[in-house]
């Protein structure tokens, strides 16, 4: 398995967001995390890429516990720069595209891995791949306030990639894009999907969904209710409060 979720809990201000979640995603396979607002789904995420700390449970990737090393007869916490190297193995796309708007394209992408060591004209040759790959070796010397959002996001997505990951997490990565923008993002991750990258996406995107994911799962209230796939989760839902979801959504 790719991630390993045991009883995960997270809790806010005394609001417990995630109420004991257990997920398994199997490598090189989509699994799409729908469900309304509020519900847990980027808290859940994040914790997988331990931008947030679970109170409570284990979450394992690729075998490795998350911000933790073995220790002695157990674990112990890893400390800041040794979670930045394991973080490295897992590409995050957000909402919102997070680019350093004082620089091009191109050096946006460049940026992670010279940063973590690798040679920079070996880096930019990489980079200039990714770029084409998601469509836009044309605008490598473009900085984010020349391109349209949904170029913005596809340069996020080449920037994760330049890190080589072996998982990519996407948190509702076209909510923050127009209408029309959407598909030209929905088109690079169904790239990634038929070229075998483990994917965890949080989306309300129900029919890439049902396009592209081999599981999808379903939470309400920091917990999941259902999961499956997509053609029986969006087609015939058992629990009654997905099926009202689902009706709502689609």
């Amino acid at each position: 398995m790719m991630i390993e979720a045991t009883g995960v809990r997270k809790s806010f201000a005394g609001r417990e967001v995630l109420r004991g979640i257990d997920l398994s995603v199997p490598r090189g396979s989509v699994t799409c995390v729908i469900g309304p607002s509020g519900s847990g789904k980027s808290t859940f995420l994040r914790c997988v890429n331990r931008l947030e700390r679970p109170d409570g449970g284990r979450i394992l990737v690729d075998g490795d516990p998350i911000g933790y090393e073995p220790y002695r007869d157990g674990l112990r916490e890893l400390r800041r720069r040794d979670l930045a190297r394991q973080r490295r193995d897992i590409g995050m796309v957000f909402q919102r595209f997070h680019l350093f708007p004082h620089l091009t394209a191109l050096a946006n992408v460049v940026e992670g891995p010279v940063g973590a060591g690798r040679p920079r004209a070996e880096a930019t040759k990489e980079a200039l791949a990714l770029l084409d790959r998601v469509g836009l070796a044309d605008r490598r010397d473009a900085y984010p306030a020349q391109l349209s959002g949904g170029q913005q996001q596809r340069v996020a997505i080449a920037r994760a990639l330049a890190m080589r990951p072996k998982l990519m997490l996407f948190d509702e990565p076209t909510s923050a894009l127009d209408p029309e923008l959407v598909g030209e993002v929905l088109d690079v991750m169904r790239g990634l999907a038929a070229d075998g990258m483990t994917m965890l996406v949080v989306t309300h995107e129900l029919g890439f969904a049902r396009e592209v994911a081999d599981e999808i799962v379903f939470f309400d209230d920091g917990q999941i209710l259902e999961s499956g796939p997509p053609s029986r989760v969006l087609t015939a839902p058992e629990h009654p409060r997905t099926r009202d979801f689902v009706t709502r959504v689609l």
